[in-house]
């Protein structure tokens, strides 16, 4: 994983306050399906995945087509594919529901648990 798309996951952890170490990074890069694309990474645990872009590329092409790409190929492997947003992230919410991804679950209070089958 390059040192933009990390920088971005620790941006992201850090803004919901998402407990990490040092270490995180190296055990996300052993433990998880990492596929790139031009501005950003699926990153996906099992038939979990989160999607981080870089900023300068938020907002500025058409992800839909990586994302259908993406879940295309993770309903090819997997039964269901699940996410999980912070409520407060309603850009990643809108985009997952777009996607249509349904809401299964609530944890920890603020963070919602979307399933697409």
């Amino acid at each position: 994983m390059n040192d933009n798309i990390w920088a971005v996951i620790v941006d992201h952890l850090i803004k919901y306050e998402i407990p990490f170490s040092n270490e995180a990074r190296e055990v996300i890069e052993k433990s998880c399906d990492i596929v790139p694309f031009d501005g950003g990474a699926f990153i996906a645990y099992g038939n979990e995945f989160d999607l981080f872009v870089i900023p300068e590329k938020r907002g500025k092409w058409n992800i839909k087509h990586e994302i259908k790409k993406y879940l295309s190929f993770m309903k090819e492997k997997h039964e269901s594919v699940l996410v999980r947003i912070n409520e407060k992230n309603t850009r990643s919410l809108r985009l997952a529901r777009f996607f249509g991804f349904i809401e299964t679950g609530r944890e920890d209070g603020d963070v919602i648990r979307l399933e697409l089958k």
